[in-house]
């Protein structure tokens, strides 16, 4: 696809945010404890920056400052100031100061009271950027970081622009549906919704596992510990509570 020729610098933000929903069984007392240090340890802000970073670089951003934050009994917080880098034109001066608003930042909500063995993870991330760097490009590894069970995602772009003839614009690509932007193999494991206003500049996409394998739930037991009842109990119990995650209804 040909690009657009812009006059001067690209203005418009283009904003990616995620909410990615994990769910686990814990079978006791002692899978809630281990859960709570897994949690704390593997989604701590020094694990997430590193993330972050990661998506920074694989999106083409520089990091310029980075906030980060652990949070008692649980949960994160990191923010990363990114920018482009910054080529020599005449538009150097501004170029850098418009590129300085590009950020990403992840928030976490483990939740602290699992409900009937459930334990709801979520996790919360926005990218949001201007110029030519592009955050549909990390799509896939994000939602394969986290193998969330159910995923929404939020596209929108603001502002305006102006091509080589000054003409205002609004968007700087065509685009259809964000899921458009993952892998065949996130595909096939997904269950899809689109939701779009493309008048507006605002696209939607909802994910939910498609399949449930009760083995990648189980935190701190496994099938074989469990009776065929207790199985299909628990599967049953995991099937209802992502779909209320995915429709947003009890």
């Amino acid at each position: 696809m040909s690009k657009i020729t812009l006059h001067g610098f690209n203005n418009l933000t283009k904003s990616l945010s995620f909410s990615l929903y994990k769910l686990h069984y814990l079978n006791d007392k002692q899978a809630h404890r281990h859960y709570k240090t897994y949690v704390n340890e593997h989604f701590c802000a020094h694990n997430l920056t590193a993330l972050l970073i990661k998506i920074s670089h694989a999106i083409g951003g520089n990091v310029l400052n980075i906030a980060k934050q652990d949070y008692q009994p649980q949960g994160a917080s990191v923010t990363l100031m990114i920018s482009e880098e910054a080529q020599p034109t005449s538009y150097a001066e501004s170029l850098v100061a418009h590129l300085d608003k590009s950020h990403i930042c992840i928030h976490t909500y483990p939740e602290e009271s699992p409900q009937d063995g459930i334990a709801i993870f979520r996790a919360d991330i926005e990218l949001s950027t201007c110029g030519v760097i592009s955050p549909l490009k990390v799509i896939n590894y994000i939602v394969e970081e986290f193998e969330a069970d159910v995923i929404d995602i939020d596209y929108r772009i603001r502002g305006m622009t102006r091509n080589k003839h000054g003409h205002k614009l609004f968007v700087d690509d065509k685009l259809g549906n964000i899921s458009d932007f993952l892998s065949a193999k996130l595909k096939a494991i997904f269950e899809i919704e689109n939701h779009n206003l493309t008048s507006h500049n605002l696209f939607h996409s909802k994910l939910s596992k498609a399949e449930i394998l009760l083995e990648d739930f189980l935190f701190g037991c496994q099938t074989a510990d469990l009776t065929e009842l207790k199985q299909g109990e628990i599967k049953a119990q995991i099937q209802r509570e992502i779909q209320q995650l995915f429709t947003n209804t009890n």
